[in-house]
């Protein structure tokens, strides 16, 4: 029995068309880059000194940086600002875009006596503006305030807020 070469390009044929048939390719799971920590510190404190004495300090128990964000759990900052301190703490933050988002027992004070308590909040850094969007508890030298939606403009020093009750703190007149 002889063999032509039709016969032969044939059965090659045949077998190319069953191996792309019966045979898959291989998944290969791809990784997406931007979800890849470039930096990770545990139990952490940041300080930024400068002419004029300390700056910001920013202590934290984890911490990551991404490329386009920072992660931080157990969060503490204070910074000082026109002779003013400031600290926020928080069980977790993101800074993305100079604005800081804080979830978790947040806690924000300025000065002595200026402290606002809430689930979650963010500050944006350039409108130098703490916000809430559920429930707050403020309190300050005037009295107690619990409410909701906060706007808090610390530059202005201008305060919003939704559904306010309020504690009012009466001196008496002598």
């Amino acid at each position: 029995m002889a063999v032509t070469i039709n016969t032969f390009f044939l059965l090659i044929s045949l077998l190319l068309v069953a191996i792309f048939v019966l045979f898959k390719p291989m998944d290969i799971e791809t990784y997406d880059n931007n979800d890849t920590a470039m930096l990770e510190l545990k139990a952490f404190q940041l300080y930024d000194i400068g002419s004029e004495g300390l700056r910001m300090m920013l202590q934290g128990s984890f911490g990551k940086r991404y490329r386009d964000c920072y992660e931080v759990y157990d969060i503490n900052y204070s910074s000082k600002t026109d002779h003013e301190q400031q600290h926020m703490a928080a069980k977790a933050a993101v800074y993305r875009n100079h604005i800081l988002y804080l979830s978790g027992d947040v806690v924000y004070k300025k000065g002595e006596d200026f402290v606002f308590r809430s689930d979650e909040a963010q500050y944006d850094e350039n409108h130098h503006t703490a916000m809430t969007i559920g429930a707050f508890e403020l309190k300050n030298n005037e009295g107690v305030f619990k409410g909701y939606e906060l706007q808090y403009n610390s530059e202005a020093d201008t305060i919003r807020a939704k559904t306010v009750s309020a504690l009012y703190y009466i001196s008496k007149a002598n």
